[in-house]
């Protein structure tokens, strides 16, 4: 099984000095790019399925979200 390609962090952050300049903190990378781009994915669904009186399967979408995530990384590396 191949590894999924995340394309790193969406929003890193690191909580980190003392007064006196020492570390105190650590890297907080929290969502991935992969998961960023799955929930505008999936933001754009919704909206047409709802502009659209549609039934949707959140599950289904969601899967479908992560495979445009997939689509959008891939992308950025074909661009690089």
């Amino acid at each position: 099984m191949s590894e999924i390609k995340t394309g790193g962090p969406a929003y890193p952050f690191i909580t980190w000095q003392s007064p006196q300049g020492f570390c105190i903190g650590s890297l907080h990378e929290g969502l991935t790019i992969r998961d960023h781009f799955a929930g505008l994915a999936m933001q754009g669904f919704a909206q047409v399925s709802a502009a659209q009186d549609w039934p949707f399967n959140p599950q289904q979408l969601a899967k479908e979200a992560y495979e445009w995530a997939d689509a959008m990384i891939a992308a950025r590396g074909e661009s690089a």
